[in-house]
């Protein structure tokens, strides 16, 4: 996540500059669907990262590894799911 931010935010303030930070600027409609796509991308990147990082370590199976991944993966979920509303 750290590289995306490193990458992807500094090319998004490139493009779209200080409308990003205000509200109903030129960054909404078909570019943020497209940066919105990448950064998704990313997320899960690190995801699958995760889990095959897991799955090495520990050596546990597939199905072992995701349940952990996922368990570690509700919180921030729930967080941003409640920030959302």
């Amino acid at each position: 996540m750290v590289l995306a931010l490193l990458t992807f935010w500094p090319v998004r303030i490139g493009v779209y500059g200080q409308d990003l930070f205000r509200t109903g600027g030129d960054d909404y409609g078909r570019g943020d669907a497209i940066f919105g796509a990448f950064a998704l991308g990313f997320i899960a990147w690190s995801v699958i990262l995760l889990l095959i990082g897991v799955r090495t370590v520990h050596g546990w199976s597939w199905p072992r590894a995701a349940a952990t991944v996922a368990l570690a993966a509700v919180f921030p979920v729930l967080v941003v799911l409640a920030s959302s509303l």
